[in-house]
């Protein structure tokens, strides 16, 4: 996807908060398996009294940070401002009376990375930190070797007693399993950065005015999903009497979770789950890529390559390349995102007035199934010996307030940036380390918030800060639409995109292990490419569907039984 347009949408669209939930971690990313079974911190033995969340400090607290520089987003600081001397900074230590002293930053990206890992392997930490994934092993593995090292401190005692309530309350919407996955033998050691999950969902793009012109309904499972693909392909749907459309769009890694242009949904849609690790029957954690529910999706994309549902070139073609299929109007269905009204359907919408686009769900026995990575990817976590590890949930707080739109202060000063410099110009971002929490289904929320006052269910006073951001060009769109383009594709977005996610039922399997093990290194890769290939195969029809189960033989005695295994050592020394 083209990042520009990324970033506009993320800007547009996105509950807007001043501060961020993203620490100044660098750009490693990595996703951790779930908590086997969802428990409460337990508590220790003396009552631990709570105590005010926001509490300043008597007198000034250091405490030492690190963090990336990012020459592009300098440059877009506002006049006589830096990453160590700017609003946001000044607002935390305002807050909460503390000062930072620079351990040391880098450039984002390899260099703030390598770094990182260093300051890690040499036990050479900052006062607090964002604890995040190497790519190699999950954050929850790396968490674990810090505390069998006793590199970080037990925050147990701190969470108890300055956690807000509405921190606990996002916690305890999904069960506590976030703070269950920063707890060893009951003691917990890190605050899960848990945030907004559900709206990754897939969602699926059709061409309403398609199906109006044909006389087609709005699909509910996915029989009807495939009628109108079949439908999409040979009635001509955008009537010039040529043979040029196509049912689906869909890239070439097409089994891919979660991905514009991916297929993942088909396979989810029959308990397929291509390449996430999960749980088998006997609780053992297998690779979904080579178990039996993987055929079903396979075959009905191999049947609907067969029938020229799908481009015969798929193979070749990235997102850009199915993205000018749909802006040309040769493609009226796709799975993507909530978002993708921007991009790529924003191709379509601006080069035909008459597209009119809508987002579905294909319910199974009336749920919805979806894979989905655990909603914690990072901890906030404390050096072994330093004094205040309550601060670390009390910058959880604040950010957590912040971006929750209760300081007010902080959406006038955008705006009051915005009024004076343009978009161009922002606030540096704090280099305080912290991380704010969140529901798995705020934006969902909002949107049911948006739906109530469109319908004229309620009034805009149950709205935030930050919705009351979004709300006027939803607004404008229902009383004019169309009218601003923009606001259209806003519209679209939110009450079309998000609107399909949360109205079902939904039926999640997270994925189990996202870590790493010797095998998976030196073996994995390989055996990526040979899933890729023997998929593709089948999906063009090059190989049957029961040349699955070879595949199946051929990746377990490449390496797969062997990265199997030591998978479950590893969730197995992980307590999981």
């Amino acid at each position: 996807m083209n990042i520009r347009i990324k970033k506009a949408l993320i800007a547009t669209t996105v509950l807007i908060s001043v501060i961020t939930t993203t620490a100044c971690s660098g750009s490693k990313e990595a996703s951790p398996s779930p908590s086997a079974v969802a428990s409460i911190v337990p508590p220790s033995n003396s009552p631990v009294v709570a105590a005010d969340p926001f509490e300043k400090y008597a007198e000034p607290v250091e405490v030492s940070v690190i963090y990336s520089r990012n020459p592009v987003s300098e440059e877009k600081f506002i006049p006589d401002s830096s990453y160590e001397n700017n609003f946001n900074n000044d607002f935390y230590s305002e807050k909460l009376n503390i000062k930072p002293v620079v351990k040391w930053s880098a450039a984002a990206g390899d260099s703030f990375t390598q770094k990182y890992n260093l300051m890690i392997a040499s036990n050479d930490l900052p006062d607090i930190f964002v604890l995040d994934g190497d790519g190699k092993q999950s954050t929850r593995s790396m968490l674990k070797k810090l505390v069998d090292s006793e590199m970080v401190e037990e925050v147990t005692g701190a969470f108890e007693k300055y956690a807000s309530d509405d921190i606990k309350k996002y916690y305890q919407g999904f069960d506590n399993q976030a703070l269950d996955y920063a707890s060893f033998d009951g003691k917990m050691y890190g605050i899960p950065l848990q945030g907004d999950t559900y709206s990754n969902l897939p969602v699926l793009w059709i061409r309403k005015d398609w199906l109006d012109k044909l006389g087609l309904q709005e699909p509910k499972n996915m029989d009807d999903m495939l009628n109108i693909a079949k439908s999409f392909k040979e009635k001509d749907p955008d009537g010039n009497a040529k043979n040029d459309t196509y049912g689906l769009g869909m890239f070439n890694t097409f089994y891919k979770a979660n991905d514009t242009f991916s297929a993942i949904s088909i396979f989810n849609y029959f308990d397929g789950y291509p390449n996430s690790w999960i749980k088998n029957s006997e609780g053992k954690v297998v690779y979904g890529g080579v178990q039996p529910e993987a055929k079903k999706g396979l075959s009905i994309l191999a049947s609907m390559f067969k029938d020229g549902l799908i481009d015969p070139e798929f193979p070749l073609k990235d997102g850009n390349k199915i993205g000018e299929s749909i802006s040309s109007g040769k493609t009226g269905m796709m799975f993507g995102q909530w978002w993708n009204a921007w991009w790529p359907l924003g191709g379509s919408i601006d080069t035909d007035t008459k597209s009119d686009w809508k987002a579905y769900q294909l319910t199974s026995d009336g749920t919805v199934r979806a894979s989905m990575s655990f909603p914690v990817t990072k901890f906030l976590v404390v050096r072994k010996g330093y004094k205040h590890p309550d601060l670390a949930v009390k910058l959880v707080n604040v950010t957590t307030a912040a971006n929750d739109s209760k300081y007010p202060e902080l959406t006038q000063r955008r705006l009051d940036l915005t009024a004076k410099y343009g978009a161009d110009k922002t606030d540096p971002d704090t280099i305080f380390p912290r991380g704010g929490i969140g529901a798995l289904d705020t934006t969902l929320k909002s949107y049911k918030k948006f739906e109530s006052i469109l319908s004229g269910k309620a009034d805009t006073s149950i709205l935030d800060i930050a919705e009351s951001l979004i709300y006027p060009d939803l607004k404008a769109n229902q009383d004019n639409p169309r009218k601003d383009v923009n606001k259209y594709k806003n519209y679209i977005n939110w009450m079309y995109g998000i609107g399909s996610i949360a109205n079902v039922k939904l039926d999640i399997k997270w994925n189990a292990f996202s870590g790493t093990t010797p095998s998976f290194d030196a073996k994995m890769p390989s055996l990526q490419d040979k899933q890729l290939q023997a998929y593709t195969k089948i999906v063009m029809g090059k190989e049957p569907i029961e040349y699955f189960d070879t595949f199946v033989k051929e990746w377990n005695s490449l390496g797969g039984d062997k990265i199997t295994e030591e998978v479950n050592l590893e969730l197995q020394k992980e307590g999981k």
